[in-house]
Protein backbone atom coordinates (compact mmCIF):
# COMPACT_ATOMS: atom_id res chain seq x y z
CA UNK A 1 0.00 0.00 0.00
CA UNK A 2 1.55 3.50 -1.28
CA UNK A 3 0.44 6.84 0.06
CA UNK A 4 1.46 10.37 -1.48
CA UNK A 5 2.75 12.41 1.72
CA UNK A 6 1.35 15.58 -0.75
CA UNK A 7 -1.91 13.87 0.02
CA UNK A 8 -4.22 16.56 2.01
CA UNK A 9 -7.37 15.03 3.45
CA UNK A 10 -9.67 17.80 4.39
CA UNK A 11 -12.20 17.12 7.78
CA UNK A 12 -15.83 18.23 7.52
CA UNK A 13 -16.57 20.90 10.17
CA UNK A 14 -17.33 19.93 13.77
CA UNK A 15 -20.52 21.50 15.49
CA UNK A 16 -22.78 20.54 18.33
CA UNK A 17 -25.34 22.05 19.98
CA UNK A 18 -26.24 23.09 23.61
CA UNK A 19 -24.48 22.99 26.86
CA UNK A 20 -21.39 20.72 27.33
CA UNK A 21 -20.33 19.68 30.92
CA UNK A 22 -16.38 19.48 31.83
CA UNK A 23 -16.75 15.69 31.89
CA UNK A 24 -18.67 15.16 28.48
CA UNK A 25 -16.21 18.00 26.37
CA UNK A 26 -13.04 15.90 27.07
CA UNK A 27 -13.56 13.33 24.67
CA UNK A 28 -15.63 15.79 22.23
CA UNK A 29 -14.86 18.42 19.32
CA UNK A 30 -16.84 21.61 18.88
CA UNK A 31 -16.52 24.21 16.29
CA UNK A 32 -13.12 23.51 14.68
CA UNK A 33 -12.79 24.81 10.93
CA UNK A 34 -11.40 22.31 8.91
CA UNK A 35 -7.60 21.29 8.95
CA UNK A 36 -5.21 19.17 6.77
CA UNK A 37 -3.88 16.20 7.11
CA UNK A 38 -1.30 15.52 8.16
CA UNK A 39 -0.54 18.45 10.42
CA UNK A 40 3.49 18.87 11.84
CA UNK A 41 4.35 20.55 14.88
CA UNK A 42 7.91 21.68 15.14
CA UNK A 43 9.65 21.40 18.71
CA UNK A 44 7.04 20.65 20.30
CA UNK A 45 6.90 21.24 24.44
CA UNK A 46 7.49 18.73 26.47
CA UNK A 47 8.75 17.57 30.23
CA UNK A 48 11.44 20.86 31.08
CA UNK A 49 12.64 22.21 28.02
CA UNK A 50 12.85 18.68 26.24
CA UNK A 51 11.22 18.92 22.75
CA UNK A 52 9.95 16.18 19.55
CA UNK A 53 8.29 17.22 16.52
CA UNK A 54 5.17 15.96 16.32
CA UNK A 55 2.89 14.65 13.66
CA UNK A 56 -0.75 14.40 14.08
CA UNK A 57 -4.13 13.81 12.64
CA UNK A 58 -7.85 14.81 13.26
CA UNK A 59 -10.23 11.42 13.82
CA UNK A 60 -13.34 10.97 12.19
CA UNK A 61 -15.48 11.73 14.14
CA UNK A 62 -16.25 14.61 16.47
CA UNK A 63 -16.95 12.25 19.54
CA UNK A 64 -13.47 10.75 19.65
CA UNK A 65 -12.14 9.45 23.30
CA UNK A 66 -9.19 7.63 21.91
CA UNK A 67 -5.61 8.94 21.03
CA UNK A 68 -2.92 6.56 18.94
CA UNK A 69 0.71 7.19 20.01
CA UNK A 70 2.85 6.04 17.41
CA UNK A 71 6.70 6.15 18.22
CA UNK A 72 9.00 5.31 14.52
CA UNK A 73 11.62 3.07 14.01
CA UNK A 74 15.29 3.94 12.12
CA UNK A 75 14.95 5.22 8.13
CA UNK A 76 11.17 6.50 9.03
CA UNK A 77 11.48 10.65 8.33
CA UNK A 78 9.44 13.26 6.50
CA UNK A 79 8.85 12.15 3.06
CA UNK A 80 11.28 14.88 1.24
CA UNK A 81 14.32 14.00 3.87
CA UNK A 82 13.30 9.84 2.52
CA UNK A 83 12.96 11.05 -0.86
CA UNK A 84 16.76 12.84 -0.76
CA UNK A 85 18.41 10.19 1.00
CA UNK A 86 20.13 7.74 -1.35
CA UNK A 87 19.36 4.87 0.64
CA UNK A 88 16.08 5.15 2.28
CA UNK A 89 14.03 6.65 -0.89
CA UNK A 90 13.05 3.55 -1.61
CA UNK A 91 11.23 3.07 2.03
CA UNK A 92 9.21 6.66 1.46
CA UNK A 93 5.58 4.70 1.82
CA UNK A 94 6.58 4.39 5.65
CA UNK A 95 7.45 7.94 5.83
CA UNK A 96 5.82 9.45 8.84
CA UNK A 97 3.45 11.30 6.76
CA UNK A 98 2.48 8.31 5.08
CA UNK A 99 2.30 6.48 8.79
CA UNK A 100 0.17 9.16 9.79
CA UNK A 101 -2.99 8.51 7.01
CA UNK A 102 -2.53 4.36 7.58
CA UNK A 103 -2.64 4.49 11.15
CA UNK A 104 -5.68 7.05 10.38
CA UNK A 105 -7.51 4.71 8.11
CA UNK A 106 -6.98 1.79 10.30
CA UNK A 107 -8.09 4.02 13.89
CA UNK A 108 -10.76 6.20 12.27
CA UNK A 109 -12.30 7.07 15.74
CA UNK A 110 -8.69 8.10 17.28
CA UNK A 111 -6.83 10.92 16.76
CA UNK A 112 -3.24 10.46 15.37
CA UNK A 113 -0.02 11.35 17.13
CA UNK A 114 3.47 10.36 15.38
CA UNK A 115 6.34 11.41 17.84
CA UNK A 116 9.21 12.02 16.13
CA UNK A 117 12.72 10.63 17.55
CA UNK A 118 15.09 12.89 19.27
CA UNK A 119 16.85 13.21 16.27
CA UNK A 120 17.99 10.89 13.30
CA UNK A 121 21.50 9.99 13.76
CA UNK A 122 22.99 10.02 9.69
CA UNK A 123 19.64 10.62 9.24
CA UNK A 124 18.52 6.88 9.82
CA UNK A 125 18.89 6.24 13.09
CA UNK A 126 16.27 7.05 15.65
CA UNK A 127 17.66 8.20 18.49
CA UNK A 128 14.73 8.68 21.30
CA UNK A 129 17.04 10.56 24.01
CA UNK A 130 14.23 12.53 25.13
CA UNK A 131 12.57 8.98 26.68
CA UNK A 132 15.46 7.01 27.58
CA UNK A 133 19.33 7.47 27.77
CA UNK A 134 20.41 6.39 24.39
CA UNK A 135 24.06 6.11 22.65
CA UNK A 136 24.78 7.39 18.79
CA UNK A 137 22.59 4.26 16.58
CA UNK A 138 19.93 4.86 19.34
CA UNK A 139 20.81 2.16 21.68
CA UNK A 140 18.82 2.33 24.50
CA UNK A 141 20.37 2.18 28.65
CA UNK A 142 16.92 2.05 30.38
CA UNK A 143 16.81 3.35 33.76
CA UNK A 144 14.34 3.28 36.06
CA UNK A 145 13.24 6.88 35.57
CA UNK A 146 13.85 8.92 32.72
CA UNK A 147 10.49 10.68 33.19
CA UNK A 148 9.36 9.43 29.87
CA UNK A 149 5.67 9.44 30.80
CA UNK A 150 5.98 12.62 32.09
CA UNK A 151 7.37 14.07 28.63
CA UNK A 152 4.48 12.11 26.76
CA UNK A 153 1.73 13.59 28.92
CA UNK A 154 3.66 17.09 28.21
CA UNK A 155 3.19 16.62 25.02
CA UNK A 156 0.25 15.79 24.85
CA UNK A 157 -0.73 18.88 26.50
CA UNK A 158 1.52 21.16 24.10
CA UNK A 159 -0.16 19.82 21.63
CA UNK A 160 -3.39 20.22 22.39
CA UNK A 161 -3.38 23.86 23.19
CA UNK A 162 -1.02 23.92 19.62
CA UNK A 163 -4.31 22.73 17.77
CA UNK A 164 -6.62 24.77 19.44
CA UNK A 165 -4.10 27.81 18.66
CA UNK A 166 -4.67 26.55 15.19
CA UNK A 167 -7.94 26.42 15.00
CA UNK A 168 -8.38 29.58 16.32
CA UNK A 169 -6.10 31.76 13.65
CA UNK A 170 -7.93 29.98 11.26
CA UNK A 171 -11.61 30.64 12.57
CA UNK A 172 -10.20 34.83 12.98
CA UNK A 173 -9.58 34.35 8.84
CA UNK A 174 -13.25 33.64 8.82
CA UNK A 175 -15.27 34.78 11.08
CA UNK A 176 -18.39 33.85 9.92
CA UNK A 177 -17.97 29.97 10.87
CA UNK A 178 -18.02 30.04 14.32
CA UNK A 179 -17.18 32.23 17.18
CA UNK A 180 -13.44 31.13 18.70
CA UNK A 181 -14.44 31.12 22.05
CA UNK A 182 -16.78 28.07 21.05
CA UNK A 183 -13.96 25.71 20.07
CA UNK A 184 -13.94 22.62 22.02
CA UNK A 185 -10.97 20.40 22.03
CA UNK A 186 -10.06 17.17 23.87
CA UNK A 187 -7.19 17.16 25.80
CA UNK A 188 -5.30 14.22 24.93
CA UNK A 189 -3.84 13.11 27.79
CA UNK A 190 -7.15 12.76 29.12
CA UNK A 191 -8.07 10.35 25.84
CA UNK A 192 -8.12 6.64 26.32
CA UNK A 193 -4.37 6.29 25.17
CA UNK A 194 -3.18 3.16 22.57
CA UNK A 195 0.83 3.15 22.70
CA UNK A 196 2.51 1.87 19.68
CA UNK A 197 6.43 1.22 18.44
CA UNK A 198 7.71 -0.03 15.80
CA UNK A 199 11.25 -1.64 15.47
CA UNK A 200 13.80 1.02 17.15
CA UNK A 201 10.55 2.87 18.42
CA UNK A 202 9.86 -0.05 21.10
CA UNK A 203 12.77 1.16 23.02
CA UNK A 204 9.92 3.93 24.45
CA UNK A 205 7.80 1.15 25.06
CA UNK A 206 10.33 -0.75 27.13
CA UNK A 207 11.52 2.36 29.13
CA UNK A 208 7.34 2.77 29.93
CA UNK A 209 7.49 -0.53 31.52
CA UNK A 210 10.25 0.73 33.84
CA UNK A 211 8.49 3.70 34.82
CA UNK A 212 5.05 2.12 35.47
CA UNK A 213 7.03 -0.18 38.00
CA UNK A 214 8.69 2.98 39.35
CA UNK A 215 5.77 4.83 39.87
CA UNK A 216 3.52 1.63 41.32
CA UNK A 217 6.31 0.04 43.54
CA UNK A 218 9.13 2.68 44.01
CA UNK A 219 7.56 6.04 44.49
CA UNK A 220 3.73 4.98 45.52
CA UNK A 221 2.82 8.21 47.20
CA UNK A 222 4.05 10.46 44.36
CA UNK A 223 1.14 10.46 41.64
CA UNK A 224 2.06 13.23 40.14
CA UNK A 225 4.50 11.43 37.49
CA UNK A 226 1.84 8.39 37.20
CA UNK A 227 -0.97 10.24 35.88
CA UNK A 228 -1.19 8.81 32.47
CA UNK A 229 -0.79 5.60 33.04
CA UNK A 230 -4.50 4.69 33.89
CA UNK A 231 -5.58 6.33 30.46
CA UNK A 232 -2.78 3.93 28.49
CA UNK A 233 -5.62 0.82 27.61
CA UNK A 234 -3.07 -1.06 24.63
CA UNK A 235 -0.15 -1.00 24.03
CA UNK A 236 1.78 -2.67 20.67
CA UNK A 237 4.88 -3.95 20.00
CA UNK A 238 5.84 -4.01 16.41
CA UNK A 239 8.82 -5.79 15.41
CA UNK A 240 11.13 -4.66 18.33
CA UNK A 241 14.35 -4.23 17.97
CA UNK A 242 17.79 -2.21 18.19
CA UNK A 243 21.86 -2.62 17.45
CA UNK A 244 22.27 -3.43 21.48
CA UNK A 245 23.25 -7.03 22.47
CA UNK A 246 20.38 -7.22 25.16
CA UNK A 247 17.28 -5.39 26.31
CA UNK A 248 15.23 -5.73 23.44
CA UNK A 249 12.43 -7.24 25.41
CA UNK A 250 11.76 -6.69 28.63
CA UNK A 251 12.10 -9.93 30.48
CA UNK A 252 12.25 -8.74 34.32
CA UNK A 253 9.63 -10.88 36.29
CA UNK A 254 9.21 -7.96 38.43
CA UNK A 255 8.25 -5.37 36.01
CA UNK A 256 6.17 -7.75 33.77
CA UNK A 257 4.32 -8.16 37.48
CA UNK A 258 3.92 -4.52 37.54
CA UNK A 259 2.65 -4.18 33.75
CA UNK A 260 0.21 -7.24 34.23
CA UNK A 261 -1.32 -5.35 36.97
CA UNK A 262 -2.28 -2.78 35.56
CA UNK A 263 -4.33 -4.62 33.15
CA UNK A 264 -2.55 -2.86 29.81
CA UNK A 265 -4.39 -5.33 26.67
CA UNK A 266 -0.78 -6.21 25.49
CA UNK A 267 -0.57 -6.68 21.75
CA UNK A 268 3.07 -8.17 19.74
CA UNK A 269 3.45 -8.63 16.33
CA UNK A 270 6.42 -10.15 15.14
CA UNK A 271 8.51 -11.05 11.94
CA UNK A 272 11.30 -13.88 10.95
CA UNK A 273 13.36 -10.40 10.27
CA UNK A 274 13.98 -9.89 14.34
CA UNK A 275 13.14 -13.15 15.76
CA UNK A 276 14.71 -15.43 13.47
CA UNK A 277 17.83 -13.83 12.71
CA UNK A 278 21.09 -15.90 13.43
CA UNK A 279 23.32 -12.50 13.98
CA UNK A 280 20.94 -11.36 17.03
CA UNK A 281 20.03 -14.46 18.73
CA UNK A 282 18.88 -12.76 22.19
CA UNK A 283 16.41 -10.85 20.14
CA UNK A 284 14.67 -14.60 19.35
CA UNK A 285 14.96 -15.97 23.22
CA UNK A 286 13.97 -12.50 25.00
CA UNK A 287 10.80 -11.93 23.11
CA UNK A 288 9.68 -15.93 23.75
CA UNK A 289 10.29 -14.95 27.27
CA UNK A 290 8.77 -11.84 27.28
CA UNK A 291 5.29 -13.77 25.85
CA UNK A 292 5.35 -16.62 27.87
CA UNK A 293 5.90 -14.48 31.38
CA UNK A 294 3.20 -12.42 30.25
CA UNK A 295 1.12 -15.25 29.71
CA UNK A 296 1.76 -17.30 32.99
CA UNK A 297 1.04 -13.61 34.71
CA UNK A 298 -2.27 -13.46 33.54
CA UNK A 299 -1.91 -10.55 31.20
CA UNK A 300 -3.93 -10.00 28.24
CA UNK A 301 -1.83 -10.68 25.64
CA UNK A 302 -1.91 -11.05 21.69
CA UNK A 303 0.82 -12.55 19.76
CA UNK A 304 1.30 -12.52 16.13
CA UNK A 305 3.93 -13.84 13.55
CA UNK A 306 3.84 -12.23 10.33
CA UNK A 307 5.39 -13.26 6.78
CA UNK A 308 6.95 -16.73 8.45
CA UNK A 309 7.04 -18.68 4.86
CA UNK A 310 8.65 -15.42 3.62
CA UNK A 311 12.24 -14.21 3.18
CA UNK A 312 13.28 -11.46 6.04
CA UNK A 313 13.80 -8.57 4.66
CA UNK A 314 12.99 -4.79 5.20
CA UNK A 315 10.11 -5.09 3.15
CA UNK A 316 8.65 -7.63 5.37
CA UNK A 317 9.85 -5.69 8.53
CA UNK A 318 7.73 -2.70 7.74
CA UNK A 319 5.49 -4.94 6.05
CA UNK A 320 4.48 -5.39 9.97
CA UNK A 321 2.54 -1.70 10.20
CA UNK A 322 0.13 -3.07 7.86
CA UNK A 323 -0.09 -6.59 9.23
CA UNK A 324 -0.97 -6.12 12.48
CA UNK A 325 -4.53 -4.59 12.00
CA UNK A 326 -5.34 -7.10 9.06
CA UNK A 327 -4.06 -9.80 11.62
CA UNK A 328 -5.96 -8.44 14.51
CA UNK A 329 -9.26 -7.89 12.30
CA UNK A 330 -9.25 -11.73 11.73
CA UNK A 331 -9.00 -12.41 15.01
CA UNK A 332 -11.82 -10.34 16.22
CA UNK A 333 -13.97 -12.28 13.53
CA UNK A 334 -12.64 -15.72 14.45
CA UNK A 335 -13.46 -14.93 18.53
CA UNK A 336 -16.79 -13.33 17.52
CA UNK A 337 -17.88 -16.92 15.77
CA UNK A 338 -16.61 -18.98 18.71
CA UNK A 339 -18.89 -17.68 21.10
Amino acid sequence: MRFNWRLSCWISQFFTTGNIGQKEAQGRMQGLPPLPCPLRFRDVKGFEGRTNDVIYCLPETESATSTVVYFPGDVQDYSETMEAHRDNKKYVQWSLDNIALLLKSYHPESHIVIVKPTRMEFKTFACYNNFVPSNNCGVPDHTPNHNALLHLERLLQSLTQLIMDLARRKLSRHPTLVDSKDIIFPALDKTDIQLMGFSKGCVVLNQFIYEFHYCKTLTPEDDSMCQLIPRIRHMYWLDGGHAGGKNTWITSRSLLETLTRLGIEIHIHVTPYQINDDRRPWIRKEEKLFSDLLRRLGAPVKRFVHFETEIPSLETHFGVITAYKLAERRHSLMAVKDM
